[in-house]
């Protein structure tokens, strides 16, 4: 049964890689001082031993903000260790501490995120486990909801939990044919994007409020999220009209290629990607060179997409297995519903003495739960849940 919220999508393998995000930032808004018990015994996803290497695969959208969360969970304090030669090693000694730090990374898991290869391709990994040839992984990075789940996981029982929202966003290029564009309809994204007149999929910028100029439309690879997304919005393949315009088929989230073309067909283009990879320049997007369309006059902000008033607003998944091989606890207890990364920050551990929400303790250098919601911030998204001291996140179940 649903725990109900929202559903949404993206990816493929990518040719090269920027560097990450910046180091995110240490100071934070002060909050309200709110009271969290401390823990009177270890968590039950915690035993006192370094189990597995928590392996997640998929997204390309999300995969840098997931990386990020993976450092800081690593580098989070929790058991002493016992210390070579001694062994066995990797195991908190003795393996219960009733005064260390129990709020945050206690048996010092280790997370990696492998190399991204799209939503799809991470779904498939997670839902062909144990099957010849496939890597082993312990959940999916996805940017698409459980309505775009690939035909391999028919059958298996899954949970995709919402940990950050985002939004497909429709940039123009400024100085041409799109210049003069400050809005589009969803019926005209429709008309622009599947032809769905039927007239065919030759559409100019002049129909919709700009110049006088052919509209160039461009797509994304079909294994992507952010496809299967803007697939979902739209009701048919946003590919339909790429051939015939002249366009290309980009690799998601990289305005590269059409910021190569001559002016006038640059600046008659339009495309789709995502509003946290626009906001951060990851995109190569820069605000010197484009902006953002609003869709049926509401513009794409953080407020817009956390209330869902901007129409394309999604959510970004971690997916794990309910049904067997069923997820062990200590994965649950980093990407979970009530996991390290969504938990509420009155939960997570502060340095005795600071303000905010969270369970003092000297082992803390940081609000733990606050630098939880700095990184999804950073990263260009947006926070599931407006409210400092509840759960970050939501959750929806597959079959």
């Amino acid at each position: 049964m649903s725990a109900e919220i929202s559903a949404t999508t993206e990816e493929t393998r990518k040719p090269r890689y920027r560097k990450w995000i910046a180091a995110v930032a240490a100071t934070f808004v002060s909050l309200v001082v709110v009271a969290a018990p401390a823990l009177a015994a270890i968590p039950p996803f915690n035993n006192g031993k370094m189990d597995f290497i928590i392996r997640g695969s998929g997204s390309d959208t999300t995969f840098e903000a997931m990386a990020e969360l993976d450092q800081a969970f690593n580098a989070s304090p929790g058991c002493a260790l016992r210390l070579p030669p001694a062994t066995p090693q990797i195991e908190c000694d003795p393996a219960d501490q009733p005064t260390a730090n129990q709020n945050e990374n206690y048996d010092h898991e280790t997370a990696v995120s492998l190399y991204p290869q799209g939503s799809s391709a991470g779904l498939r990994q997670l839902c062909e486990l144990n099957s010849p040839g496939v890597f082993p992984v312990y959940y999916a990075r996805s940017s698409s909801g459980p309505g775009s789940a690939p035909s391999q996981c028919a059958t298996d029982q899954l949970r995709y939990v919402a940990w950050a929202k985002d939004a497909i966003t429709i940039p123009k290029w400024l100085g041409g044919a799109t210049d003069p564009v400050t809005n589009l309809t969803h019926a005209q994204l429709q008309e622009i994007f599947l032809d769905t007149s039927g007239d065919g999929c030759a559409e100019n910028w002049s129909d919709f409020g700009g110049g006088n100029a052919q509209i160039m439309v461009h797509g994304v690879q079909t294994s992507s999220g952010t496809y299967a997304t803007w697939q979902s919005f739209l009701g048919g393949n946003p590919n339909t009209c790429v051939a015939a315009t002249g366009g290309q088929v980009l690799f998601e989230n990289e305005c590269t290629p059409i910021n190569n073309l001559a002016a006038a067909d640059r600046q008659r283009s339009i495309w789709w990607l995502s509003f946290g990879k626009y906001q951060t320049g990851a995109a190569t997007c820069t605000d010197a060179t484009t902006d953002l369309v609003p869709v049926n006059a509401v513009a794409p902000t953080p407020t817009t997409i956390q209330d869902g008033s901007y129409q394309y607003s999604r959510s970004l998944y971690n997916v794990y297995r309910r049904s067997a091989p069923a997820v062990p606890a200590h994965v649950k207890g980093y990407i979970g519903e009530a996991g390290w990364i969504c938990k509420p920050n009155g939960l997570h551990s502060k340095p005795t003495g600071a303000t905010g929400p969270g369970v003092p303790h000297a082992s803390a250098d940081r609000n733990w739960g606050q630098y939880v919601d700095q990184i999804i911030t950073n990263a260009g998204f947006v926070k599931v849940n407006p409210d400092p001291f509840g759960n970050k996140c939501t959750f929806t179940d597959l079959h």
